[in-house]
């Protein structure tokens, strides 16, 4: 039998980790909360919301655009919970990122139901390390 190309870079067995990520390739940050298959439901151009199948609630988003964000709010405007060291920061807050990708579209009353269902599955690790923001 061929072995898998990736088999000697990997250990263990894969394991779910509900943690939000950024995807250098993409530009876009990932959340997750629940290792369940789930409806991705395109809220605007920034943010999608990813719903259970099982029973419609939001489970995880993903944020698209995260260097025009950082761009256009700067780090410090992004660092609502961050860490900084020697005066750079070393970590955003994902939940800062979201308000600031709301505030780049139209108020309407579906956008705002929308963000705010997303920010009732807040991940558990609130920030992502500045380091690991670099586009591809």
């Amino acid at each position: 039998m061929e072995k898998h190309f990736l088999e000697g870079m990997m250990e263990g067995r894969p394991q779910f980790r509900a943690e939000p990520w950024y995807n250098p390739y993409g530009d876009c940050i990932m959340y997750q909360m629940a290792d369940e298959a789930f409806v991705a439901e395109r809220v605007d151009e920034l943010l999608t919301i990813y719903r259970s199948v099982l029973d419609g609630r939001p489970i995880g988003f993903q944020i698209k655009g995260v260097q025009a964000i950082i761009r256009e709010f700067g780090w410090d405007g992004l660092a609502v919970t961050s860490e900084t060291a020697a005066g750079q920061v070393r970590s955003v807050s994902v939940m800062a990122l979201l308000l600031a990708a709301y505030d780049a579209g139209p108020k309407t009353l579906a956008r705002r139901l929308s963000y705010a269902a997303v920010m009732e599955c807040p991940p558990p690790r609130l920030t992502i390390a500045a380091d690991e923001m670099i586009p591809a």
